[in-house]
């Protein structure tokens, strides 16, 4: 589908067109939701500054109402009966406490009233032990305890405990304690909160538990809220994504924490609306951007499809297409331009064809000449080598029964010269042999004598004992190492043979003192076999050369040994087995030869 000029021409306009949009309104989306979240906290914040104030008036009020009863109306000038009477008229005014108690200053409890119950002389116990008692009697301040949850109350407490100064002597004579309901905290503070839709606010202590909240439900289940160490969007007290701000409020040594919290999509409601008029905008601008670049791909791809179009037919050979088009634009230019050098190509083409029709007959006549040639070569080459041989096994057989005196007695002398002309002639039937199977070869007529059971090893042997008699006089020594657990080969003895003797031979023409070594062992399914010597070497540039028909080495040019056939005919034999023939050597280093042979190759099947 990609591959479509148009589809793709469209998708860059497209992607050049609300990509920019995306980008612009993702940005003002998040900066929407940045600032109204920030917003919304700064109005948290002033929420729960207001309810901390509120809170605080609500403590300074019971306060001040205690010390009236103390300082104005001189409660513990009043006998018991009157003092009790003072006490059961603040409570039952004002519903903020749950309890009153008047104490003296070693801690006995002197009057006591508790809401919903009644106390008698009996039930008034002592407070010396009280903490909060013994502090407001050290310090001669207004103490507060730790809030707390009574359960006859139902309802969490925080205790108050007011000195009340001796006029004369100047020292605590009492301590009046009030425990103040946090019921009356919501009730007073919390419930006459105007709070919009998601907001809530309730008090926790220092350790996060809810002590006033304006469902109860928190209170009495005892929830703590996990406080988080700043302000902004954090996880509210129900698990919902909240906007949330803080104020502390002391009263003396205890702290209360006042919690505002918004829920976090009321507070970016507005984002949210911009998010989805983006959205809507971009889908529209997005659908026109889509018509508008369609319409104008298409007027500039048209002609392209055109033009390819005819490409493609002038492709395949119909040279007659043009492009019908009437355009003054570029395209228009171009149209014109690509007709013009269709036809100069259609010309070129037909003279083409002409001239490769021509240059074809000739290559074809060249061919027939050179196949006619190469057969009467391989046709004179067999007829020489044929007529070669067999006056050269002639004089062979002839000069051994002359140096044996078969013919009649001879001298050292003329033994001596019998020799050599039976070893030049030896020799000169073995360059005739090797020309012939180059012949072969290349003719690609060569053909195998396939036995299955080829011992390697006696192979091996007996091209090392012929190489002995190419050593005579050197100071060379001819080694074997056989692994004895070879195993028989599929293959054409004879060429083995003819490879391992062309290698000894090759070895001992250029070595002149030192050792030739023949080794032979498996690796898996093949057959290594090595020939290595101390020679002078072999360059790393002659590697491949010497495996060229007709090419020798320096050294072989100087000395005047060998044509050059021995070791291409003796690669060839080893690619004909499926196998190959390389060699590893330098300079001054000797040279070893390995020849790999399959031991079983699929493609030979035994002859017989």
């Amino acid at each position: 589908m990609f591959n479509s000029l148009r589809i793709r021409l469209t998708l860059l306009f497209v992607s050049l067109t609300i990509i920019p949009l995306v980008i612009a309104g993702t940005l003002i989306t998040l900066q929407g939701y940045d600032r109204l979240q920030n917003e919304s906290v700064k109005s948290q914040e002033h929420l729960a500054r207001q309810t901390s104030i509120s809170l605080e008036a609500f403590f300074s009020e019971r306060e001040n109402e205690l010390s009236v009863l103390t300082d104005v109306y001189g409660l513990t000038s009043l006998d018991s009966v009157a003092q009790k009477d003072v006490l059961l008229v603040l409570l039952s005014k004002q519903p903020a406490y749950y309890e009153l108690t008047l104490a003296q200053a070693d801690g006995q409890e002197a009057i006591r009233l508790t809401r919903g119950s009644i106390v008698t002389d009996s039930d008034l116990t002592s407070r010396e032990n009280d903490p909060l008692f013994q502090r407001a009697i050290e310090t001669a301040e207004v103490s507060f305890s730790s809030v707390h949850f009574n359960e006859d109350a139902r309802d969490r407490l925080i205790t108050m405990a007011i000195p009340i100064e001796d006029l004369f002597t100047g020292t605590t004579g009492y301590v009046l304690i009030a425990e103040i309901r946090f019921q009356n905290v919501e009730e007073s503070i919390l419930r006459n909160l105007d709070l919009a839709d998601g907001e809530d606010v309730y008090i926790v202590d220092n350790t996060g538990l809810v002590i006033a909240h304006r469902n109860p439900r928190f209170v009495l289940k005892e929830t703590v809220f996990d406080l988080p160490e700043s302000q902004g969007r954090h996880t509210g007290l129900q698990g919902n994504d909240i906007v949330l701000a803080m104020s502390k409020m002391q009263l003396q040594n205890q702290e209360l924490i006042v919690v505002a919290e918004k829920d976090y999509s009321e507070a970016t409601a507005l984002a949210f609306d911009l998010a989805q008029l983006a959205t809507i905008i971009t889908v529209i601008t997005l659908l026109a951007a889509i018509v508008i670049v369609i319409l104008a791909v298409n007027r500039v791809v048209r002609p392209i499809i055109q033009i390819s179009q005819v490409a493609q037919a002038i492709q395949g050979g119909d040279y007659s297409k043009r492009i019908e088009m009437n355009r003054k634009d570029e395209i228009g230019q171009f149209v014109g331009a690509f007709n013009s050098m269709t036809h100069q190509l259609q010309d070129l083409i037909s003279s083409l064809e002409a001239r490769v029709s021509e240059r074809t007959r000739e290559a074809e006549e060249a061919r027939l000449k050179a196949e006619r040639a190469d057969q009467v070569k391989s046709q004179f080459l067999a007829a020489t080598s044929h007529e070669l041989r067999t006056p050269l096994n002639a004089i062979i057989n002839f000069s051994k029964f002359v140096s044996k005196g078969v013919l009649g007695p001879v001298n050292d002398k003329q033994i001596e010269a019998l020799t050599k002309v039976v070893q030049s002639a030896k020799h000169l039937l073995g360059l005739i042999n090797d020309v012939l199977d180059i012949s072969k070869i290349e003719a690609g007529s060569l053909q195998l004598f396939v036995e299955s059971n080829v011992n390697l090893a006696d192979e091996i042997r007996e091209a090392c004992a012929t190489g002995e008699s190419l050593l005579e006089g050197k100071p060379i020594e001819l080694r074997q190492e056989i692994d004895e657990s070879l195993p028989l080969l599929t293959g054409d003895k004879q060429r083995i043979r003819q490879i391992l003797l062309n290698l000894i031979s090759n070895a001992s023409k250029f070595t002149q003192t030192g050792h030739i070594t023949v080794k032979a062992h498996r690796d898996g399914d093949t057959v290594i076999m090595v020939v290595e010597d101390t020679g002078p070497g072999i360059p790393p540039e002659e590697h491949e050369a010497i495996f060229e028909t007709f090419r020798q080495t320096e050294t072989g040019l100087r000395q005047g040994k060998g044509t050059g056939l021995g070791l291409p005919i003796s690669r060839r034999l080893a690619e004909a087995h499926g196998g190959r023939l390389w060699l590893e050597s330098k300079v001054n280093g000797g040279s070893t030869f390995y020849v790999s042979l399959p031991i079983q190759p699929s493609h030979l099947k035994p002859t017989l």
